[in-house]
């Protein structure tokens, strides 16, 4: 037999049909062919129960105006629809209408405008691809999946202009049976209003934290790709999600989105980026940025939950206001590790809690490398850390505004080294009900209260009351090494420490010292100023352990001979150090330099004038006196010193 070519059915003024229905509905149209619609404006519902693709001629501006839905693909008793894809229409809805509604598989949907109506896209088939779609002005949802199985994939689609009374969103997928992959990627969403009384908006929702009888709604998929989608410009007046991802992935991986200007009003609450995956694999959330948070009763930039191991590096939140509560990001690992590096939270402002970095694991947690600056309000903290097992806590770089705690710490074996740790009220602070909360007596109070009124419960919760009890106590038991830390100053004060009912060991703490290599010069020349944390107040020497320092702000370099970039100059610190390059340009003298990261430490280096170093260039056969100088008369009297008896030179035994 041989092959089958696809017919191509030509759809305009002039062509074989006038209508794209009917070119669908011809006997003739068979599965594969191609429907090819010219220039014009089509007002029909076309129903697609064919294997067809259906394209516009060469770019054509083909405007399709239904009364409900510009396209239905269906796989039902009138036909199969399953393989189709659509492409490039321009379709413009009315108030009530869908754009595009799948109900078949394996379809294609790419290229389309898609203007107003109620929905832009309906996906209830497997192995759908929507791909390069403009989907604009519509009054609640761009895109929405209600899938069964097979893979979903979105890219590079523009999704904006949506506002609507009630719930809007950008993208929501519910999934009812196994998705085996879920690709979102190059995605932008922007401008989703939800301006009710309750209006609540969702740029990407995948799952529900929070379903209609209060529990999560789990969206089964086993491989979860979120990466380089733009999320902006979202208002809500209750409630706001940027990305809402709440899956069973065995692996997920969250990357290099952008979500910024998220904006809710009274009585609200933001969370920019929300991940609960309850596989057992990997969960990779790297490189996301996070920015312009406003909300009144909680903001979070980042939250994360993982039953497998969770990894959360490389991330940057800045900028949440107003809220009661503010936290830049959280990270918890259930059952496994979880690890928390190289993310970078500032500016979080609060009237009264503020957090920057927060860090569970039941296993092991490791905060490394992250940098905390610029948390504000009545009561906050730098960095959170519960490890129930062992924490690890290293190279990170925490400034304050002198109130606050730097580290909170909730562990039975925790280690904090090599960390800057300045312009906190507490440096390090071990963790106590009382001063976060109820007390553990007040906490079991309710159980008291409930033996007490009621007796003959006494042997059910009495069993219960004591492992509660014995819990909380565990966790206020903190056994913290914080040795080889920067606080900001060589002699750090012992009330900055707050021990609760642990204990903590942090001396010694690092010092601050500069050096000048030369430490002499001449004028034109340069010398290299070093700063650096290597030392310890016991007189250890760590510079072995660079790798492990932190980095980031800051040190500010000054001198008053001479200029090190201008008369001052503020660099970052790596991994412990900072150098500075001094320019004798102002001629000779002492230049005093200074290294300031809080404490203030300083060095001399010795500016000579070219006069004091010539007789470098003076031929060894002669030296004439006028030549010179100061030096050689030093070096007469130097030798007349000697012989005389003036300098006793010790003498080999």
């Amino acid at each position: 037999m041989g092959n089958v070519t696809a017919a191509q059915w030509n759809v305009g003024t002039g062509q074989t049909y006038n209508d794209i229905q009917s070119a669908i509905d011809n006997v003739n149209t068979i599965d594969g062919d191609v429907i090819n619609v010219y220039n014009g404006t089509y007002t029909e519902d076309v129903l697609v129960n064919k294997n067809l693709t259906l394209q516009t001629n060469n770019g054509a501006d083909v405007e399709v105006k239904p009364v409900n839905t510009g396209f239905t693909v269906v796989n039902d008793g009138s036909g199969d629809g399953s393989g189709t894809t659509i492409n490039g229409f321009r379709i413009t809805l009315p108030f009530s209408g869908t754009g595009i509604n799948i109900t078949a598989n394996d379809c294609s949907i790419q290229n389309n405008q898609i203007n107003g109506g109620l929905t832009g896209i309906i996906v209830s088939g497997n192995n759908t691809t929507v791909m390069d779609n403009v989907i604009s002005g519509q009054s609640e949802n761009g895109i929405i999946g209600n899938l069964t199985g097979g893979f979903f994939t979105v890219n590079h689609n523009y999704i904006s202009d949506i506002t609507g009374s009630g719930p809007s969103s950008g993208i929501t997928v519910s999934i009812n049976g196994t998705v085996t992959d879920f690709n979102f990627i190059g995605n932008t969403i922007s401008n989703i209003n939800a301006v009710g009384v309750s209006g609540t908006a969702f740029a990407v929702q995948l799952g529900k934290s929070k379903g209609a009888d209060g529990n999560p709604e789990v969206a089964n998929i086993t491989n979860l790709v979120v990466t380089n989608n733009i999320i902006t410009g979202i208002s809500a007046s209750s409630a706001i999600m940027g990305m809402e991802l709440v899956t069973s992935s065995i692996n997920a991986l969250i990357l290099e989105n952008v979500i910024s200007q998220l904006q809710a009003g009274p009585g609200s609450s933001v969370y920019a980026l929300e991940a609960a995956i309850i596989g057992n694999g990997t969960v990779l959330i790297s490189n996301n940025s996070i920015s312009g948070i406003i909300s009144d009763e909680q903001a979070v930039g980042i939250v994360a939950v993982a039953l497998g191991e969770l990894i959360m590096e490389n991330n940057r939140v800045t900028d949440i206001s107003n809220a009661k509560a503010a936290v830049g990001m959280l990270g918890l690992g259930l059952f496994k590790n979880a690890t928390l590096t190289n993310n970078i939270v500032s500016d979080i402002t609060s009237p009264s809690i503020a957090a920057g970095i927060v860090g569970t694991a039941l296993a092991h947690l490791n905060m490394f490398f992250n940098t905390v600056m610029g948390i504000n309000g009545a009561n906050t903290v730098a960095m959170v850390t519960a490890g129930f097992n062992t924490t690890t806590v290293m190279g990170n770089n925490l400034e304050g505004d002198g109130s606050g705690n730097g580290i909170v710490i909730c562990s039975p074996n925790g280690t904090i080294n090599y960390n800057r740790i300045v312009n906190f009220e507490y440096y390090i602070q071990n963790f106590k009900f009382s001063s976060f909360g109820p007390s553990i007596d007040e906490m079991l109070k309710p159980i008291d209260d409930a033996i007490k009124n009621h007796p003959e419960l006494e042997p059910i919760l009495k069993p219960i009351r004591d492992d509660l009890d014995k819990l909380f106590h565990s966790l206020e038991n903190s056994n913290t090494t914080a040795t080889y830390n920067w606080y900001g100053t060589n002699t750090p004060d012992e009330a900055k420490f707050f021990v609760g009912n642990g204990t903590i060991n942090y001396y010694p703490w690092l010092v601050l010292t500069i050096n000048a290599n030369p430490s002499t010069i001449t004028t034109g020349q340069t010398s290299t100023i070093t700063a650096d944390v290597y030392q310890d107040a016991a007189g250890g020497d760590h510079s072995a352990d660079a790798a492990m320092f932190f980095s980031g702000p800051q040190v500010t370099f000054t001198t008053n001979l001479g200029n090190v970039g201008s008369k001052s100059v503020t660099v970052q610190w790596i991994n412990g150090l900072a150098t500075a390059i001094l320019r004798a340009d102002e001629g000779f003298g002492i230049a005093t330099v200074t290294a300031a990261d809080y404490q203030i430490v300083k060095t001399m280096v010795t500016i000579l004038g070219a006069s004091e170093t010539s007789k470098a260039a003076v031929s060894a056969q002669s030296i004439e006196m006028q030549n010179t100088g100061i030096q050689l008369l030093g070096m007469v009297l130097a030798i007349l010193m000697v012989l005389g008896g003036f300098i006793s030179i010790p003498k080999n035994q």
